[in-house]
């Protein structure tokens, strides 16, 4: 009786490691990789003008203008997102917007993540979640495995709670952050 209630609870833990783990990998891809699979739109006047646009907001957030691109997504919904040097804007925002001072304020936006250097501050932040993730994993996979081996279900029950808490504790951190640096960008983009 006790053999099947241990396998049970190894096959749980199992279960909880595989999707603690696949928690934690999905947080961490970057933006980036995501950036280079984008369907881009190439038009001249386009461009000309969203620099145009761009240009006296790069300067108030001490950017070098020359030094970030500016990439239209072909995509209908109203986004835009930086990677590195790179903003891109949706073509959705430029057919939306009911006037220039919209993607104005989207590009100020944009600038304050840039000029906040936001992408490595969540590098970081991933890495930390991973880490705390991680930790929770193994914690409780050592938890599931003596609960097992002294056949406590409560000791096992709490191994699994910790090993699928860590993953949603590193989520929650993420998402907390990524608000706050929103947040920043927004307050960033008024003062441009």
């Amino acid at each position: 009786m006790l053999s099947r209630p241990r396998s049970t609870i190894a096959q749980a833990a199992r279960v909880f490691a595989t999707l603690s783990l696949g928690v934690v990998v999905a947080m961490s891809s970057s933006v980036s990789a995501f950036a280079q699979n984008v369907p881009v739109v190439r038009d001249a006047e386009i461009e000309a003008l969203v620099r145009d646009y761009a240009r006296p907001i790069f300067r108030a957030a001490g950017l070098a203008n020359d030094g970030i691109d500016i990439v239209l997504v072909n995509d209908q919904s109203f986004n835009a997102f930086v990677t590195g040097r790179r903003l891109f804007i949706n073509t959705g925002a430029l057919m939306t917007a009911e006037t220039p001072n919209e993607i104005i304020g989207v590009i100020a936006h944009e600038a304050g993540h840039i000029a906040g250097g936001h992408q490595q501050k969540l590098r970081d932040q991933l890495e930390r979640a991973k880490t705390m993730a991680v930790i929770a994993t193994l914690l409780g996979a050592g938890a599931i495995v003596a609960g097992a081996t002294t056949s406590s279900r409560g000791l096992a029950g709490a191994g699994m709670g910790v090993a699928a808490g860590g993953g949603e504790m590193a989520q929650r951190s993420i998402l907390a952050y990524q608000r706050t640096e929103e947040m920043t960008a927004d307050r960033s983009a008024i003062t441009y």
